[in-house]
């Protein structure tokens, strides 16, 4: 039993969550129809990694990297490593390095990138996907 539960802590500290930015950046590929044959969060058995976003048919790879964590020489030794074996397996790899919180001028600009990426040549309409203003009416 005790061995469980390291390994679960083990797999919490390589990827503990889903990043708020991660999931605007899901609801903004979802609503620009590029989340077919997408899968998150999946793990890729080279040393550990998991992609934020992946593409398996297209062999295509997204992390959505927050320069807090990802700026420092040993973060960005190891990112560069993981990125040189995906490669190396026949993925392609886009690291996207972002200042939190993400604005919604900041997710233009990823989901931009990641079309590019993509090869995906569809304006996405992203006023249809930023909440809405909320009125109030004071009497």
């Amino acid at each position: 039993m005790l061995m469980f539960v390291n390994q679960l802590n083990y797999k919490q500290r390589m990827h503990p969550r889903v990043s708020r930015a991660e999931i605007e950046l899901f609801k903004a590929l979802s609503t620009a129809n590029l989340t077919g044959g997408m899968v998150t969060q999946k793990p890729i058995i080279l040393k550990f990694t998991i992609p934020d976003f992946c593409w398996m048919e297209k062999r295509k790879i997204v992390y959505l990297d927050g320069r807090q964590v990802h700026s420092t020489d040993k973060a960005e030794r190891r990112d560069q490593e993981i990125d040189e074996l995906l490669e190396l397996q026949g993925w392609s790899v886009l690291r996207i390095v972002y200042d939190p919180p993400l604005t919604d001028e900041e997710l233009q600009r990823v989901m931009e990138q990641i079309k590019q990426f993509l090869n995906v040549d569809e304006d996405f309409d992203y006023n249809s996907y930023l909440p809405q203003k909320q009125f109030s009416f004071s009497n």
